[in-house]
């Protein structure tokens, strides 16, 4: 949990509905970060090896995936990202 989230709970009192999901989106944001990252480091030893002459059509169709899969991942992360910011504005705002 991030310090902002902590110390915005601690503003609270309590852990509203709003300050719970956006401490749930920031997980689920780091999950998507760490997925995306993986992922690239797969898609860049598949990129390796298909550079290295393999003339296999399944590595260059992976290699093809996995980069795609991967930035929707980070596109997804940055989606996160954004949430983050509004729940965080409006668990700032609740009395």
């Amino acid at each position: 949990m991030s310090s902002s989230t902590q110390d915005t709970r601690r503003a609270q009192g309590a852990s509203s509905p709003i300050a719970e999901a956006l401490d749930k989106n920031k997980q689920a944001a780091e999950e998507v970060k760490k997925a995306a990252d993986d992922l690239a480091v797969v898609h860049a030893v598949l990129d390796t090896k298909l550079a290295k002459g393999t003339s296999d059509g399944d590595v260059a169709r992976a290699v093809a995936r996995t980069d795609k899969v991967e930035k929707r991942l980070t596109e997804s992360a940055e989606k996160l990202d954004e949430v983050n910011e509004t729940l965080e504005r409006e668990t700032r705002r609740q009395p």
